[in-house]
């Protein structure tokens, strides 16, 4: 799928999961918002309240747009995605596109598994 970053190479074992994706000099969207280098220590680059900027109406548009397409087609595949967030969607050129899809193979808990935990029934 065109919104799906790519994997170079992908290795597991009894223990372990080893996923290697090219690198990206624009950096995730988390890293347009903090306006920050994807190379920049954790540290250095979010924790600054006062450099996070807010995006363009179009830009909005257009990676929300996309993020949903990919989305529907993951649902209509019957793949689970749980760990949508801004780490999580790395940008090419004016493309979005998601990663960690394998989170859920692995059995890796979704990102927002703490907030669903505290619900009894969700419809």
């Amino acid at each position: 799928h065109p919104y799906i970053y790519k994997i170079t190479f992908a290795t597991a074992n009894e223990s372990s999961v080893l996923v290697i994706r090219p690198f990206s000099e624009k950096g995730t969207l988390k890293d347009l918002i903090y306006k920050a280098k994807p190379k920049d220590p954790f540290l250095k680059k979010y924790c600054n309240p006062k450099k996070i900027q807010g995006l363009e109406l179009q830009q909005i548009k257009t990676y929300g747009r996309q993020i949903l397409e990919v989305l529907k087609f993951l649902h209509e595949k019957g793949f689970p995605y749980g760990h949508l967030h801004s780490a999580n969607v790395m940008l090419d050129g004016d493309t979005c596109k998601l990663l960690d899809l394998e989170n859920s193979l692995l059995g890796l808990p979704s990102f927002y598994r703490s907030y669903f935990s505290q619900f009894r029934k969700i419809n």
